[in-house]
């Protein structure tokens, strides 16, 4: 029996048998814009396979194009005798909404093809990305139903209403560190070296742990197969803006390598002319990343992974000395992100996969201060934040339709500041187990997970997760999840130790304000006290519940119809908020378990294609943000007495947007061009608490806005064996010149033209 499946990387065949004797097959193949093709190859059994029992025989070539039909049959071949007459296996293949075959491994920690996936899970595929024309993973998650960009230090990303450090960021399943203030800067990241992004929303620490009580976006790099393939990516624009990016990768039998360098720069911008220095600076950073993998026997694997990557800023800004007193300052700025992977991967039966792994991270950041007037030397500020995690992993499949995940490990985490003066070190043990479970194979599908961390500054944390998926029919399958996730107390919210000289106050963490209060109103310097310090106690890791339940329905085999709705309850979220008055009349700041936060609302999606060229997706999502506010204030009783009364009700949040969608239209001709028309709108949402009372009231809403990205490019493909592509592109980002100081990441209409070399 053979078996063809096919997505926009991979062209697989499999047989459903269990001999190990490579057999030789031949594979006819027809492809928009190509001359038809004859490969001749061997199908070669892969033990451990989770496409069946028996195992599977698998036959690969790369196809990052769209097939229209293929022709497989086996070669006459007196070892296979079985299989000399049996009949070519003619197939013709349809798009649809989710090309078969796409696999993702976020969801559940193994790889599981997408639709039988029991989470809300969205993928974006190499072939998006590369249509986009986009060169950070900040512009590609900006199109995409859900997500919403926000600025605070730096680009991060909202999630069903959570801010940015509620999402977990990962490279190859491994999480990204250096975050500022919560936000981790997605423009580090180049989309040239992408295969696919996997988006999970809802709380999944009961696989990932903290961090990911929003969601997981997992940025998958590419893997390719052929002996020898490269690409190259040069794009110029406004601003002087370049991004120079290459990947070169090499396969040999037992071993392959993999090889990418990047570049990027812009000479930045201003949005406001009557403030010094510019809204987003001037920079340049470069990235450089290696893997290779070796097969060391049949069933041992060892892949290791480096990646590097540096920025240099240059800012102009005025910093007041005192009440009197300011000096304009120039800063440079560097950052450094180094990241290291060795994992092993061993069969050691065909239905059990074990993998032993150890990723270690450093970011640091050094700020150079000098006075612009004088040229002297202002101040140097440094960070460094260090992270490792050694981890087991074991695969058990019982069956096609049962198995099982279990895996432990350790996190280590230092962080050296002037303003961390104990230089703190945290660890975290943990532990976790998930089992998936089919009673009626491709019908109804359970997964339940369990995840145990023990924190060495606050208690241990319990997170369990179930989900479902039950297809109704070919055309409609419901998918529901329910959990709990957690976000521990970061770096700042522990451990800070800082007061601002110029303006005059103190922020401590929850571990350190006892002793630094103390010191304060021993040094006289504290005028009065709103909570003593014996009443402080250390924080709580913030910890949410929440439903996610929604369908697929494929009204045509060319038009696909998606909803998720999610609720999502926080309790015990971390909030800063006064403790002292100084006498210099600033506060002293600390941390502490306030609010109570409820985030609620829908999601809906569609996929049409028509006519083979043109592929039409658009998306809503209506969020209904709202925080636990408490007033009290003084009523008269029944009695005639003055009695405090203490008012609850959950209020609107601020920078969130009821009402967002994007639709985006593309074009793919047979003749090589190409085109792209994106829109993104964003509702009106609250941006400052002018009155200070916590919510957002009406008159302090932002106008609703949208953006309009346009594109269009041209393929053009030679016939020779190895089939290079050159592709050059040229488009308009905001398109109606939109601006807001307050969201920086729109820099007006900007152009560039863009040319892409596939070898």
């Amino acid at each position: 029996m053979f078996d063809l499946q096919c997505d926009a990387e991979d062209l697989f065949s499999t047989l459903q048998l269990s001999q190990t004797t490579p057999l030789p097959v031949t594979l006819h193949i027809q492809s928009l814009g190509y001359q038809p093709e004859i490969l001749q190859g061997t199908a070669t059994y892969k033990p451990g396979s989770r496409t069946s029992d028996a195992g599977t025989w698998s036959f690969q070539w790369n196809a990052s194009r769209a097939i229209t039909n293929a022709n497989l049959l086996p070669n006459n071949s007196p070892t296979h005798k079985e299989n000399r007459d049996a009949q070519p296996l003619f197939i013709q293949l349809r798009a649809t909404h989710y090309k078969a075959g796409t696999v993702v491994v976020t969801a559940t920690r193994t790889q599981k093809d997408l639709e039988e996936v029991t989470l809300p899970v969205s993928v974006i595929t190499e072939r998006e990305i590369s249509n986009s024309g986009s060169t950070r993973i900040s512009e590609i998650l900006e199109e995409q139903t859900g997500l919403q960009l926000t600025s605070d230090f730096g680009t991060g990303i909202q999630i069903q209403g959570f801010d940015a450090d509620y999402t977990l960021i990962m490279l190859d399943g491994e999480p990204l560190i250096g975050r500022i203030a919560g936000t981790l800067d997605l423009n580090r990241i180049s989309v040239h070296d992408i295969r696919q992004i996997e988006i999970v929303k809802g709380p999944s620490s009961a696989l990932w742990g903290s961090d990911a009580l929003a969601g997981v976006i997992n940025i998958i790099t590419k893997k390719k197969t052929d002996p020898m393939a490269a690409d190259l990516s040069v794009r110029y624009g406004k601003n002087n803006a370049a991004d120079l990016g290459g990947t070169l990768h090499i396969n040999r039998e037992k071993a392959s390598h993999r090889l990418f360098l990047n570049g990027n720069r812009s000479d930045g911008y201003k949005l406001n002319s009557t403030l010094t220095g510019q809204t987003v600076p001037e920079f340049r950073n470069g990235t450089a990343s290696y893997r290779g993998t070796v097969q060391i026997s049949d069933r041992l694997t060892s892949t290791t992974s480096l990646r590097y990557f540096r920025e240099k800023l240059f800012s102009e800004t005025v910093l007041q000395i005192n009440e009197t007193q300011q000096t304009e300052v120039r800063t440079d700025d560097t950052q450094d992100d180094i990241s290291a992977t060795q994992r092993f991967l061993w069969t050691p039966f065909d239905q059990v996969e074990t993998s032993l792994s150890w990723y270690y991270s450093t970011f640091s950041s050094e700020s150079i201060l000098t006075q612009i007037e004088s040229g002297e030397f202002f101040e140097r500020l440094y960070f460094r934040q260090t992270y490792q995690k050694p981890e087991l992993q074991t695969d058990i499949r019982w069956s096609s339709y049962h198995q099982s995940t279990v895996g432990f490990g350790l996190i280590g985490e230092t962080l050296s500041s002037q303003r961390y003066p104990s230089d703190p070190q945290v660890s975290t043990r943990f532990a976790y187990a998930q089992q998936s479970w089919s009673p009626i194979p491709g019908i109804l599908e359970f997964t339940a997970g369990l995840r145990f961390d023990h924190h060495s500054d606050y208690k241990a944390q319990l997170s369990p997760k179930f989900s479902a998926r039950y297809r109704i029919s070919d055309r409609l399958q419901l998918r529901a999840s329910a959990g709990r996730g957690f976000k521990a107390p970061d770096f700042r919210q522990l451990f800070l130790d800082f007061t601002n000289s110029t303006a005059g106050y103190t922020v401590y963490g929850s571990s350190t304000v006892r002793e630094g209060l103390q010191q304060q109103i021993e040094r006289g310097l504290i005028a009065q006290i709103f909570l003593a310090p014996e009443q402080l106690s250390e924080i709580r890791a913030e910890s949410s519940w929440a439903l996610n339940s929604g369908f697929d329905l494929d009204i045509t085999p060319d038009f696909r119809f998606r909803t998720n709705l999610f609720w999502n309850h926080v309790t015990d979220l971390i909030e800063i908020a006064p403790i002292a008055r100084r006498t210099t009349g600033q506060s002293v700041f600390t941390y502490f378990n306030l609010d109570e936060v409820i985030t609620r609302g829908g999601e809906a999606e569609i996929r049409v294609l028509l006519a083979e060229s043109w592929t039409v997706l658009a998306g809503y999502q209506f969020l209904d943000a709202r925080r636990l506010i408490e007033t009290t204030k003084t009523v008269q009783d029944d009695e005639g007495e003055l009695i405090q009364v203490t008012e609850k009700r959950f209020e609107p949040m601020f920078n969130r947007s009821a009402h967002t969608g994007n639709i985006r239209v593309f074009y793919q001709g047979i003749d090589g061009w190409k085109g792209a028309l994106k829109g993104t709108f964003r509702g009106r949402y609250g941006l400052f608490d002018r009155n200070a009372n916590g919510f957002a009231d009406q008159d302090e809403y932002e106008s609703a806005s949208m953006i309009w990205d346009l594109s269009a490019g041209k393929t053009i493909r030679f016939q020779t064996p190895q089939r290079p592509e050159l592709t050059l592109r040229t488009g308009i980002d905001n398109l109606l010149d939109y601006t807001d100081i307050n969201q920086p990441f729109y820099a007006g209409r900007l152009w560039y033209v863009q040319l892409q070399v596939r070898l």
